[in-house]
């Protein structure tokens, strides 16, 4: 378990190497300390703002990034084997479901290394506030709030990836301490991280200074608004961990809370402009009335949507993500090197590159999906987002690359082709070796709207009440809007009058179909698998999903709910005795192989 702290002076010299390097604010322009000790360093408000930017330069990692997207999407039906991911060997023993506890990606340092962060912060932050006169008391509260939001998000991601694992809001502050904890259960977690950010959520900024960047010519910088905490990223991450709580209400309200919230920056920044660019996010009704601004995609500008939240990045829509800004100008910036190896790049064969292919590529079934107009997977051959998601790279559409956070810009010509409406390029962002600048997104607001209608659609019944039927209308909306801004041609819209609008399990479907095409490639794909099937109390979900991209595996593959987790690492396993090897991993698993 030592493996899991850092200590306070090693943790502090880590980030605060990285502070000028998120590009929010002046927050994060502060020059670094060449030593950092207990004795000289907890003394002022500059000393927390460094932490601060150093838990935020932590989350940057190349190790954290990479483990948010192989925990949360490589072992779903989205990703296929990608170029030389052979050579790989952890990356494609995790594709093959063969989950060993020496695979690199069980390691979890960089998760713990962020908590431990947070967790000095919140223990030094009163102290230095008794200290500086200029760190106030509603300062100090807001940077517990930032921090306690920073900590729970990566609790969250470990009990999806791990099931049970060590808690603790202790910091390791001394060179030798070491804590050994045993594992919690992921509901004891779960409630714990929610009544944290609930006791710190009143306490958050609603919104961080802006720095002057504007978007679209007008508004306020919501680069500094996204990239930091807010209460409405508090909100939306208690919006999903109710969601997998089971408490329907307060997923609702939460998320209710996160559309509100955008819809006052709306009405403050956009509403009384006289002429808005097509590129500006616009108000979308839905059929029952329900009202949200969104970027709207138009057969004159069908990549807006594309352009705005994955291209530039920050965007209006945007909740919470880490921006990453390096480029050939900006060498000494981080960069996002593990969007680069996993998704791919154009870099030569010879400093790293793979023609523009990643160690991961895309499911064929989903590259043929509108070329075949099996429609399995989109909504339709006007949906915007499979010609955004990845880019094929045969005429059977067989075989694709893909783009979603690592191009920099879209570009979708009308070009009527078979059963494709679009021609669809990309400009690759990792063109070069420095260019390393596309962002992370954990939540923008599509994602919330789609917790949401989930939550309204496990709260709700099959019974034709007057309350049910308001419980489905309202789901049907937010997933008409999520399917609409996407979908060029209105008659292909979603029609509130169908079978699918109005019965409770079709919709359910639509619903979980709509979010798979909505953030396929966000890592979010395979937790959203596991959070059904612990509503469904069973794998199936999972495995009737995933065995398509096997050739061999069927009933054997995920046979009951511990094999949706991964295993502990071997090595945290030596080290603190009170963490026990879950029993399915003694002697290994299974080989399958992947089609294809």
């Amino acid at each position: 378990m030592k493996q899991l702290y850092q200590t306070i002076r090693n943790g502090a010299a880590l980030g605060l190497l990285s502070l000028a390097l998120l590009g929010c604010s002046d927050f994060l322009q502060i020059t670094p300390r060449d030593i950092v000790t207990e004795d000289n360093f907890w003394n002022e408000k500059a000393d927390i703002d460094q932490m601060v930017a150093g838990c935020y330069a932590s989350m940057q990692s190349d190790n954290f990034i990479r483990r948010c997207i192989v925990w949360g999407e490589l072992r779903s039906e989205n990703i296929y084997p990608g170029s030389k991911v052979q050579d790989q060997e952890d990356l494609y023993q995790a594709l093959r479901e063969n989950l060993l506890t020496t695979n690199e990606y069980c390691k979890w340092n960089a998760f713990y290394d962020v908590i431990n962060k947070c967790n000095t912060v919140i223990r030094y932050a009163p102290e230095v506030s008794q200290k500086d006169p200029s760190y106030r008391s509603s300062d100090v509260q807001a940077t517990i709030a930032e921090m306690t939001a920073l900590r729970s998000l990566c609790y969250f991601y470990l009990i999806r990836a791990f099931d049970e694992v060590p808690f603790t809001r202790d910091a390791v502050t001394q060179e030798d301490q070491v804590q050994y904890l045993p594992a919690s259960s992921f509901d004891y977690v779960l409630g714990e991280i929610i009544k944290d950010l609930e006791s710190v959520k009143g306490n958050a900024l609603e919104h961080h200074a802006s720095i002057g960047q504007t978007l679209d010519g007008v508004g306020r910088a919501y680069n500094s608004n996204c990239n930091r905490i807010t209460r409405p990223a508090i909100n939306a991450m208690l919006a999903e961990m109710y969601l997998w709580q089971r408490n329907f209400d307060r997923a609702i309200d939460c998320a209710e809370e996160v559309i509100q919230a955008k819809r006052d920056d709306y009405e403050r920044d956009f509403s009384r402009q006289t002429t808005l660019s097509l590129s500006a996010p616009q108000l979308l009704t839905a059929p029952h009335g329900l009202i949200v601004p969104m970027y709207q995609c138009t057969q004159s500008n069908p990549a807006v949507v594309a352009d705005a939240i994955f291209g530039t990045g920050n965007s209006f829509e945007s909740i919470f993500e880490l921006s990453f800004n390096r480029t050939s100008s900006q060498t000494s910036y981080v960069g996002s090197s593990a969007l680069s190896a996993l998704y791919g790049n154009n870099l030569p064969e010879k400093e790293g590159g793979n023609n523009g292919a990643g160690f991961l590529a895309v499911n064929s079934a989903i590259v043929s999906d509108v070329f075949n107009g099996t429609y399995d997977y989109f909504a339709n051959n006007y949906d915007t987002r499979y010609y955004t998601s990845f880019q094929p790279v045969d005429e059977n559409y067989g075989e694709g690359n893909i783009r979603k956070g690592v191009a920099h810009s879209f570009n979708l010509q009308q070009q009527v082709k078979n059963n494709i409406q679009f021609n669809s390029s990309s400009q690759n962002a990792f063109s070069i070796q420095t260019d390393l600048n596309r962002n992370w997104i954990f939540y923008r607001l599509t994602d919330v709207m789609l917790l949401e209608a989930e939550a309204l659609l496990m709260k709700a019944t099959d019974d034709e009440s007057e309350e049910n039927t308001a419980l489905l209308e309202k789901a049907f909306d937010l997933i008409y809007l999520v399917n609409a801004r996407s979908v060029t041609d209105r008659t292909r819209y979603m029609s509130p009058t169908s079978a699918e609008a109005t019965t409770r399990g079709l919709l359910i479907q639509r619903l979980r179909k709509e979010r798979n095409a909505e953030l396929m490639f966000e890592g979010k794909r395979f937790f959203d698998l596991v959070r059904y099937a612990r509503f469904d109390g069973k794998t199936d979900v999972v495995r009737n999903t995933v065995t398509s991209k096997l050739s061999s595996g069927g009933s054997d593959l995920f046979p009951s709910m511990p094999y949706l987790f991964w295993p502990y690492a071997k090595e945290e396993c030596q080290v603190n005795p009170y963490l026990v090897q879950k029993s399915i991993y003694g002697e290994g698993r299974s080989t399958y192989d992947i089609n294809e």
